[in-house]
């Protein structure tokens, strides 16, 4: 038993404490009263703290001590298959130095010892803070198996630290907010909790994905809402000339201080009036952002049709390049989303949550909104990808630490082709990312080499109960192979029996023989199979760290109480009292809030193009 054991507190040891210290008292020489029932009461008190205290110390001791007991009699859990535990366990005893910057991630199932995931924070021997370790998972497993049970018990743990959590949901389970709410309540860190709901603007934060960064980041957030076209070299011509129109337009934005919304970029890219205006305005004009949008907006000019001289913007050009982006806005602007997304004085600063160790939850209505949630999750994604890139500017001292957790639970409706790169580039900026698929096919169904990318970058792989083929094999081959020993046995027996009547006696003969024969030959052998894989019981999962070492364990789920439930009452979400716009914004663009006159706009710039017929021209 370690000194760690030893330790008391809370209301319980207290108490206990408080009736021995009166139960001391009462016997001193001080007190004059005496008779039976106050030796009775005295007694009472004694042995109600003796009593608690050596139940409490028995158990603390029979946890510290069951690892020295007979292999037989060792609390082990219990599990339907036992998959033996690499030699060298990465498992940590209460003593180790680096103990509290580790996770508790479960038990082990054939000696029933803590297992704890080193990899938190900076505290081990020889580790560099400059060079942070690896710290990414990947967590695979059929729906039900345990997967957001692990990746809840992981996120406790980072909130008990006082580190931030990013949460992505992408199948909405009204249960995560409440959960995440228990958490936070229990750690005393209630104004953390930061909720984006798309699908519930009642309950969400103001969150604008495009409102801030540079103007190529800003473009490429809209743009990653655009799929790419991988052998098209003319809708990839289009892809590009779209990004850099955008880019322009963001730019002389920015440069008159004009905050825009999704609703704004869509009704700018479709609309030939404003687009006539922008060069124009005021804190644009004689730019060279101004310069720029203006030979941007040159590319859809031609000569005026009706006669009058001069030109003006093609307003089937500008649809057939931003026809599909302008779209992808107006969906984002409009309903719901545009409840959440249209402000230009948003409550969420996704940088400075980051840096403040927020705890950011995000549920995707994925399932009856699939495009425009996918699309919003993708210039979520975007904007973490800036604030990655922001932090990783910053002085090493001044980085999270502990590191940001972002946990992306069913992430195949929002992933894309280039989230390797955010594995790749964001241990540097301390963040830890964790991924949690249910199958190789969520992923390749984005790109087939998405799914080896980031399994390849993540150190720590959760082995769930598998429910199809191909994923088993690939866990399985990732274990690795061993080499054993295939036994044979085989038997066999003959009888025989023959007679002859040529004679007048006749003759009869019978005969019968066994034999057994064995064999061992030397085979390689899954370490653990793909059927071993399959018949994992929920809450089980076989952890493989690093490329060494590999661990059945059993993950406990984190539950509270009733009464703790009911005092903490409902989520409460944060959102500051006076959002102000972030620089370098000092106006709204507000098209959005003057449609009426812009659409009218529109209809007399069209107009205007049509050639006038003469009166001959009836015939």
């Amino acid at each position: 038993m370690s000194a760690e054991d030893l330790k008391l507190g809370g209301h319980e040891d207290t108490l206990a404490l408080s009736a021995l210290a009166a139960a001391i008292a009462a016997c001193g020489p001080y007190i004059t009263q005496g008779g039976a029932d106050w030796k009775l009461a005295t007694g009472a008190l004694a042995g109600f703290s003796g009593l608690y205290m050596a139940e409490r110390f028995h158990k603390r001791w029979m946890h510290s001590a069951r690892a020295y007991l007979p292999r037989d009699q060792q609390g082990r859990v219990q599990t339907n298959d036992k998959l033996v535990s690499h030699p060298g366990a990465l498992s940590a005893n209460h003593e180790d130095r680096y103990l509290e910057d580790a996770l508790l991630l479960g038990y082990m199932t054939d000696t029933g010892l803590p297992y704890y995931l080193p990899t938190l924070g900076d505290a081990r021997p020889g580790n560099d803070p400059a060079n942070p370790p690896n710290d990414h998972v990947f967590i695979t497993g059929m729906s039900g198996v345990g997967k957001t049970v692990a990746a809840s018990l992981m996120m406790f743990q980072q909130i008990q630290k006082g580190g931030g959590v990013i949460f992505a949901d992408g199948k909405i389970d009204s249960t995560n907010i409440e959960s995440l709410w228990y958490m936070l309540k229990w750690c005393g860190r209630e104004d953390d909790l930061v909720v984006i709901h798309p699908g519930d603007p009642s309950f969400s934060a103001k969150y604008n994905p495009i409102l801030i960064g540079d103007p190529d980041e800003i473009a490429s957030r809209i743009m990653s809402a655009v799929p790419k076209a991988q052998n098209s070299a003319g809708a990839d011509f289009y892809r590009n000339s779209g990004m850099q129109a955008v880019s322009a337009l963001v730019a002389a934005l920015q440069r008159g201080g004009y905050a825009f919304t999704p609703a704004d970029i869509s009704l700018l890219l479709l609309s030939p009036t404003e687009l006539e205006k922008l060069p124009n305005l005021p804190g644009i004009r004689g730019t060279e952002e101004g310069r720029v949008v203006n030979l941007f907006i040159n590319r859809f000019r031609v000569a005026n049709r009706n006669g009058s001289g001069g030109s003006i913007i093609d307003v089937n050009k500008v649809k057939e390049l931003f026809g599909g982006i302008g779209g992808r806005m107006g969906l984002m602007g409009s309903g719901n989303f545009g409840k959440v997304a249209n402000t230009t004085r948003p409550d969420v600063n996704l940088f400075d949550c980051i840096m403040q160790n927020k705890v950011i939850y995000l549920p995707l209505p994925t399932m009856g909104k699939e495009e425009t949630a996918a699309d919003f999750a993708k210039m979520f994604v975007g904007d973490y990808r800036t604030a990655v890139s922001w932090i990783q500017a910053l002085p090493v001292r001044l980085r999270p630490n502990p590191p940001t957790l972002f946990f992306g639970d069913e992430p195949g409706s929002f992933l894309s082709e280039n989230w390797d790169r955010l594995f790749e580039q964001a241990r540097s900026a301390r963040q830890r990312l964790m991924l949690s698929p249910q199958t190789k096919a969520n992923l390749d169904a984005v790109a087939l080499t998405l799914f080896p990318k980031l399994a390849g970058n993540c150190a720590t792989k959760l082995l769930f109960q598998q429910g199809d083929q191909e994923t088993a094999e690939w866990a399985a081959d990732l274990i690795g192979m061993k080499l054993g020993v295939l036994r044979t046995l085989t038997e066999s027996s003959q009888d025989s029996a023959s007679g002859s009547s040529s004679d007048i006696e006749g003759t009869a003969s019978a005969g019968a023989g066994t034999g057994t024969s064995e064999g061992a030959r030397h085979q390689e052998m899954y370490r653990v199979s793909p059927d071993d894989l399959k018949q994992l019981g929920k809450g089980e999962c076989v952890v493989y760290w690093s490329g060494k070492t590999r661990h059945h364990l059993i993950v406990p789920m984190i539950d509270f109480s009733s009464r703790f439930k009911k005092w903490a009452g409902s989520p409460r979400i944060f959102a500051p009292e006076n959002p102000r716009r972030p620089r370098p914004y000092t106006r709204d663009y507000g098209i959005y809030q003057r449609l009426d006159q812009v659409l009218k706009a529109d209809q007399e710039y069209i107009n205007a193009q049509t050639v006038k017929k003469e009166k001959g021209d009836k015939k």
